[in-house]
């Protein structure tokens, strides 16, 4: 059994044993005691239900619960992977990062945002650390991590950048551009000789296969 199969497994045996055990301890419950159990069962609800990829591990990156979405990108190594230990790690720089390595960082309070490389490519992927303490219910100290996958929101210059592998001075010059402004003009804002921006112009035909600055700015404009 790989190991994505044996998380599945390990997964599915370990939710159905809480279900099962919650719900005969509920018949025998405190008002209390009931009233947690609702909320946990409804809290789990929400979580199978979450379309945004979620999944809360421990300080040494085990995961110890993960929605649907979460689960397949763990299953498909996409960006996520699990070791044989069951603790996850992330895709950072070509490598694989233990979870654990932000740990200290996010006990002391902090929340990270880091990118998330997908092998497939498309769309930027970002992922949300949170740690979580006592304050936040968890039994004693700090021990959970909660992470939170979503699609980075480029600007439009950053969009350019991306598709069309434009500089950054690139980019700014065909946002001037795209709202109008003289090539001269775009000389002067950028502090530049109207030639470099000639030649700048003359590369991003280049690189979008345009021939004209009335086609280069069509396309811009479609970002």
């Amino acid at each position: 059994m790989n190991i994505a199969a044996a998380y599945s497994a390990s997964h599915t045996a370990a939710s159905n044993a809480a279900a099962q055990a919650a719900h005969q301890a509920a018949a025998h419950a405190h008002p209390a005691n009931s009233r947690a159990a609702r909320l946990a069962a409804l809290g789990h609800c929400l979580l199978e239900r979450l379309e945004t990829p979620l999944f809360v591990a421990d300080a040494q990156g085990a995961v110890l619960e993960a929605n649907p979405a979460a689960s397949r990108r763990i299953e498909r190594r996409d960006g996520l992977w699990l070791d044989a230990g069951g603790r996850v790690a992330l895709r950072q720089a070509g490598r694989w990062v233990p979870l654990s390595y932000w740990a200290a960082a996010l006990a002391g309070g902090q929340e990270l945002t880091l990118p998330l490389e997908m092998d497939g490519g498309g769309s930027p992927m970002q992922i949300s650390l949170r740690g979580m303490s006592a304050g936040d219910g968890i039994p004693s100290g700090f021990g959970w991590i909660v992470a939170t996958i979503e699609r980075v929101t480029l600007s439009r210059a950053d969009a350019m950048r991306r598709r069309f592998r434009f500089t950054q001075t690139q980019a700014k010059l065909a946002e001037m551009l795209c709202k109008g402004m003289r090539p001269t003009h775009a000389a002067e804002a950028l502090g530049v000789k109207i030639s470099t921006v000639r030649t700048h112009v003359g590369q991003m035909y280049e690189k979008t296969g345009t021939h004209s600055q009335a086609q280069l700015v069509a396309l811009l404009h479609a970002v």
